[in-house]
């Protein structure tokens, strides 16, 4: 088998690949993804975090979702996949919404392809009030997506707003505020953070 990323064969494997699931990224590659499992809070918002956003997680990030190598979609869950279920169980799944233009130009769902290997119930009814495509934006119009979210569907117990990544935080509050009214417990999960 080869590194998905760098091409190169993958010799060595963790004892993590060994149990469960061998990991579709080499050692060295796997590496330079540094783990940094942290909680984050914006407002009442508790964000979950377990990656740094360094430049071999940009590259994998982009290469995903802007030159539509789906087959990434599998790295990104590795070694946490397992903690997010237990820690979980009891949520339901929701995507921060991507524009229809992104979705359209990719072909899927960057975050339903990640977050599918997972044993919890995705739903739907999050969407954008307005289209916007944060890539390329500054930090004032970053700040523009926490008004943006309507959400329409049923009343909830528990929800876990899932994203790939966070920089100012500006979407996943903009999704927790249009939530609120409607969830009694709502949290986020994160792939990697600033």
């Amino acid at each position: 088998m080869r590194c998905l990323y760098c091409d190169q064969d993958i010799k060595k494997i963790s004892i993590y690949s060994f149990i469960f699931k061998e990991d579709s990224l080499c050692i060295d590659c796997r590496s330079k993804m540094i783990k940094n499992h942290k909680k984050i809070k914006i407002d009442k918002l508790e964000i979950e975090s377990f990656y740094d956003y360094n430049s071999l997680f940009k590259s994998l990030i982009i290469q995903y979702k802007e030159c539509y190598d789906e087959l990434l979609s599998e790295v990104f869950l590795y070694g946490i996949k397992e903690y997010i279920n237990i820690k979980y169980r009891d949520y339901k799944i929701i995507y921060m919404p991507s524009s229809k233009e992104k979705l359209n130009k990719r072909g899927f769902n960057h975050l339903q392809l990640i977050f599918e290997e997972l044993d919890l119930e995705v739903i739907g009814g999050l969407r954008y009030k307005e289209e916007f495509i944060q890539q390329g934006k500054n930090i004032n119009e970053r700040a523009k997506m926490k008004d943006n979210f309507i959400y329409e569907g049923d009343r909830l117990d528990k929800v876990l707003i899932v994203d790939d990544v966070l920089t100012t935080g500006s979407s996943v509050v903009g999704a927790y505020k249009a939530l609120k009214p409607y969830c009694k417990v709502i949290k986020a999960l994160v792939l990697a953070s600033v």
